[in-house]
């Protein structure tokens, strides 16, 4: 079993209880974060299963992936693409947050000029998402993400910008005919980032917040909704629905996972993926029992 710094996880099913019907011992598998959940609420009903208020998580609520071996409810199962390594499976979770946010939330459609703000293993996977819905990818970072920037633009983004060189707002613009951003999803997760991103969006257009923010952040709500009439949408980790996109998009080798496991590490150093993966050395870490 593969692990990250996230309770992320991807491994081969060594046994199957009684009622298991659809997976099989013997099968490569990636897993969702949902241990278990009440299944009797309106979100379960429409499998929302990430807003349900008695949602126990692996690693959060109930017990993590730190170990050789891993209980998962069958549903929470899912067969990984025959050309899909454990490396990339390891980190299929975090793409299903993106097709939630990038596919489901946001709808993000094909023509559309869409600003990821953070070049970070969110980020970087909203550009593949981006691109795959048929719409154009900017991405946006500052001096010290030019590794990642230059990442971003092999994996597909239109056009990567510093934002510490070049005027963002201005960037929109000009790939617009003047309006600005059709949409922008902020990745980074953090205050400045949100007020940067919204200020860079089109009339009428959407923001959506797939970062996990630490910070209240203060916007100008006339501006924002009144005067342009901004969508802000949030976006909470994933679905089953999400899983089967994402799933779809690596079997069509849409999205490449591969190039964001920059660090491999076995287990007994797990310290030091984590405090790589803290001060940005490393995209993704990931880590393997010894």
């Amino acid at each position: 079993i593969l692990m990250g710094e996230q309770p992320i996880r991807v491994g081969d099913i060594v046994e199957v209880g009684a009622g298991v019907t659809t997976r099989k011992v013997g099968e490569r598998v990636t897993s969702e974060t949902t241990a278990s959940i009440c299944g009797k609420c309106k979100f379960c009903a429409t499998e929302d299963y990430s807003l349900c208020i008695e949602r126990k998580g692996i690693a959060t609520k109930a017990e993590g992936a730190f170990t050789d071996y891993l209980v998962i409810r069958e549903p929470s199962v899912h067969p990984l693409p025959d050309h899909v390594t454990y490396e990339a499976g390891a980190i299929c979770e975090l793409l299903a947050c993106v097709t939630h946010a990038v596919m489901e939330q946001g709808m993000v459609a094909p023509g559309e000029v869409v600003l990821v703000m953070g070049p970070g293993p969110l980020g970087l996977l909203c550009a593949q998402v981006v691109k795959a819905c048929g719409a154009r990818a900017v991405v946006a970072g500052m001096a010290k993400d030019k590794s990642r920037l230059e990442l971003a633009a092999r994996l597909g983004a239109e056009r990567t910008v510093n934002v510490e060189a070049e005027d963002l707002k201005e960037v929109g613009r000009s790939m617009t005919g003047g309006y600005g951003f059709d949409v922008a999803i902020e990745c980074a997760g953090v205050p400045p980032a949100v007020t940067t991103a919204l200020a860079t969006v089109r009339v009428r257009g959407r923001f959506i917040q797939a970062g996990i923010l630490h910070k209240d952040v203060a916007l100008n709500f006339e501006d924002v909704f009144f005067v342009r009439e901004i969508s802000m949408i949030g976006s909470h980790t994933q679905k089953p629905s999400s899983w089967r996109k994402a799933l779809a998009l690596l079997a069509e080798r849409k999205v490449n996972l591969e190039a964001l496991v920059t660090k491999q590490l076995p287990l007994s150093q797990w310290r030091e993926g984590f405090d790589m993966a803290r001060r940005g050395d490393a995209i993704k870490v990931v880590l393997k029992p010894d």
